[in-house]
């Protein structure tokens, strides 16, 4: 059985007195595992038939069976379960959330599935698309290439049965687009079948059906030869080569330059550097925290202040003497935190490359050692000898 079956789908819309037809008695079968392109000029109904094969609008007339089900008869709360659990989408703009980490941006369709896992899903579906490393960014952060490859990672965190794509390479550079086509193509060798709506003839030939729309109804739908394919993608791929190529002064970035926007990728030698540095500073301050609070509390067990006594000179100066040490432990161990914060933020970004995790966690416990002593030692002493 095909996957996705519509037979004699119509949308009409009404515009005053005129009746228009988006669609107009379309027949299509897609099966399982497929990835066909549907091209055609603006008006020519692929984007009607985008919205209506992802369940975000229903047909006039005609049935659509999306792995079995028969979607056209369903209410509007059964097509939101059939477009969070078996349907994902790739938008033109990206459409993430702008104040979110990807991680999260990625963890929405799973939150509105009220999935008890989110991070793990997330973090896998960026690893799938290569992004996990800027998992923790945010999308003003990112370039193009790497926010599309966000929205693909939303679009399969669900592992949905189809993946729509309207238009993914149109905001994008031509070499940053090959970069998104070959994620789709790894995405559907691992059985991902993708309808992609196109007007780019290069991107369609990479597909494996190329559907062709006139005036809402099919004019064409063939099969694109895979030798022709194969030397398309054979003449991209060299193209990607030759742009990765050492530049010679003409402008061109070298051999390891980050793409799309020249923001170096998380997870590099800064990062480490950053991390390290932060790990080992706060197990530093940490450590004269807890010297601090040591230095006061010998200082303080050598007062010997009796009830009603008059407070000599040399009495208020160890007293201040004391005390002194005793604060600056406390804002060593608070500025300790905040750099074990940050330095733990720089972890989670670069697992494989932060070192200083063992300072991290010391340190982190040492401040905390440093705020809670003079706490736990007044309880101590008000324990019955």
């Amino acid at each position: 059985m095909a996957l996705i079956s519509i037979r004699g789908l119509t949308k009409t819309y009404r515009m005053g007195d005129a009746h228009v037809h988006a669609l107009d008695g379309v027949d299509l079968d897609i099966e399982r595992g497929e990835f066909v392109a549907i091209t055609g000029a603006s008006g020519s109904g692929k984007s009607t038939l985008m919205h209506l094969l992802g369940c975000l609008d229903r047909p006039t007339r005609g049935a659509y069976i999306l792995d079995g089900q028969n979607v056209s008869r369903m209410n509007e709360k059964q097509l939101a379960a059939v477009r969070n659990r078996s349907i994902g989408f790739v938008f033109q703009t990206f459409n993430l959330i702008q104040r979110t980490p990807a991680v999260d941006n990625v963890g929405v369709p799973l939150f509105y599935a009220r999935k008890s896992s989110i991070r793990g899903p997330a973090l896998h579906a960026l690893e799938r698309v290569g992004l996990r490393p800027r998992a923790h960014h945010r999308p003003n952060e990112l370039s193009g290439g790497e926010r599309q490859r966000v929205a693909i990672a939303r679009a399969i965190v669900n592992d949905p049965v189809l993946l729509l794509a309207d238009e993914p390479t149109g905001n994008l550079d031509s070499r940053t687009g090959e970069q998104i086509m070959e994620i789709f193509h790894e995405l559907n060798a691992q059985g991902v079948t993708i309808v992609l709506v196109t007007h780019e003839a290069d991107v369609a030939l990479q597909a494996q059906r190329i559907v062709s729309m006139r005036d809402g109804r099919i004019i064409s739908d063939r099969r694109v030869d895979p030798r022709e394919r194969d030397e398309l993608l054979a003449r991209h791929r060299s193209a990607l080569v030759m742009a990765d190529a050492p530049s010679s002064g003409n402008g061109e970035p070298r051999a390891g330059e980050p793409r799309g926007g020249g923001r170096a990728p998380a997870g590099g030698k800064p990062d480490r550097v950053r991390g390290a540095v932060g790990a080992l500073t706060l197990a530093l301050l940490g450590a004269a925290g807890v010297l601090s609070g040591v230095v006061a509390g010998r200082l303080v067990g050598k007062l010997d202040i009796q009830p009603g006594q008059t407070l000599p000179a040399g009495v208020l100066w160890r007293a201040a003497s004391a005390v002194l040490p005793l604060l600056v432990g406390y804002v060593l161990a608070i500025i300790a935190l905040f750099v074990g914060r940050r330095a733990r933020r720089l972890m989670r970004e670069s697992p494989g490359l932060f070192r200083g995790a063992e300072y991290l966690l010391a340190g982190r416990v040492i401040a905390w050692l440093v705020i809670l002593a003079p706490l736990l030692s007044a309880l101590v002493s008000k324990l019955p000898s």
